[in-house]
């Protein structure tokens, strides 16, 4: 994942496994990309729309990574939380007292500044981008509950409780037919939200998945399809239908995860500079957006190159400059209360 713990190897520091270290690293890559368009920029409709969907997948594979990496937790409730959290609470901590500082310098409102400081343990004040931690954090208090389970049920069990989950998030689409309650007191509440990728990395990553290969390509082929038929009839209303926790992404994420299993699966391959790539991930989500807000205020870049012209420039800088930023970053004292990762050598 983009976390410590997923620049770590496998259940706790056991050797890495190949194809979780790659999908951290593609799943960082697409969310650069998806960040990348300019609000100024004047970028195509018709470019920035399949953009966002294609790379919405890119975040929940961290949330799998996360599962396929840390279920069944090993350890007693609380030990495992002050390790797991504490890697993860300190640069949230640290990040979002930069954000938060960054805005009070330009609009000087100490009012605001007191607010969201206070906010911080409830919401991501800090700014948007920090709401994948306090979700991980989430996740994390959660797994000592599901652990026990997960170690008991077989494969059946879990295919049963994640096809359940797969229909709360086709609540938006059933619900243009039929009348849905997917409030508390619906039959599903409590199977909905992003503990289902956490799970669905957990069972991938054990049991893998019978699709055919063709199958897996048309778990992204269709669902793009759809995206383009929906816009080109509705337009509208996109967000529900597509976007994270959306059946169509869902489906993207398991063609993804899984092809990627099946590639890599059976590679003996071991590079420290792959490694080095993974662990830095975490670093790179937490301060590519910075990168990238300073990138917009260039006017050669955001309006001399042209719209798509605009979003390749700005996802390869920022890529580029977040991971030298976080390298450069990870040699210094305390580096894993920033980024989550040291190489400083003890």
């Amino acid at each position: 994942m983009m976390l410590r713990e997923m620049g770590n190897s496998s259940k706790e520091g056991k050797k890495r496994i190949l194809y979780l270290d790659v999908l951290r690293i593609v799943a960082c890559t697409m969310i650069v990309l998806m960040h990348s368009p300019s609000p100024d920029a004047n970028v195509p409709g018709y470019v920035q729309v399949p953009l966002y969907f294609l790379t919405a997948a890119g975040l929940v594979l961290f949330f799998m990574v996360s599962g396929a990496l840390l279920l069944p937790i090993n350890d007693t409730s609380f030990s495992w939380l002050r390790r797991r959290i504490g890697k993860v609470i300190w640069p949230l901590l640290f990040w979002s007292l930069f954000y938060i500082c960054d805005r009070f310098i330009k609009d000087g409102s100490f009012t605001n500044l007191a607010y969201d400081i206070v906010s911080l343990p409830f919401i991501n004040s800090g700014h948007s981008v920090l709401w994948f931690l306090y979700t991980l954090i989430g996740l994390y208090l959660l797994a000592p509950i599901i652990s026990p389970w997960i170690k008991n049920a077989n494969r059946k069990e879990i295919l049963f409780y994640l096809l359940l989950w797969f229909v709360s998030l086709s609540y938006p689409w059933i619900g243009k037919v039929l009348t849905i309650n997917d409030g508390p007191q619906g039959i599903l509440y409590y199977f909905t939200g992003y503990v289902g990728y956490f799970i669905l990395g957990y069972y991938l990553h054990r049991y893998g998945s019978r699709l055919p290969s063709w199958a897996l390509t048309l778990c992204i082929v269709i669902p793009f399809a759809c995206l383009l038929i929906f816009k080109a009839l509705a337009g509208e209303g996109l967000m529900s239908l597509f976007w994270y926790l959306s059946v169509f992404v869902a489906i993207m994420a398991v063609a993804w995860f899984e092809g990627t299993r099946r590639l890599l699966n059976t590679v003996e391959f071991s590079s420290d500079l792959l490694s080095l790539v993974s662990n830095c991930t975490f670093g790179v989500y937490l301060i590519h957006y910075y990168i990238i807000s300073i990138i917009w205020k260039s006017d050669i870049i955001v309006h001399g190159i042209g719209g798509i012209g605009q979003v390749i420039i700005t996802w390869l800088i920022a890529l580029i400059l977040s991971y030298i930023i976080t390298w450069a970053i990870s040699f210094l004292p305390y580096s894993e209360y920033i980024i989550g990762y040291s190489r400083k050598k003890k």
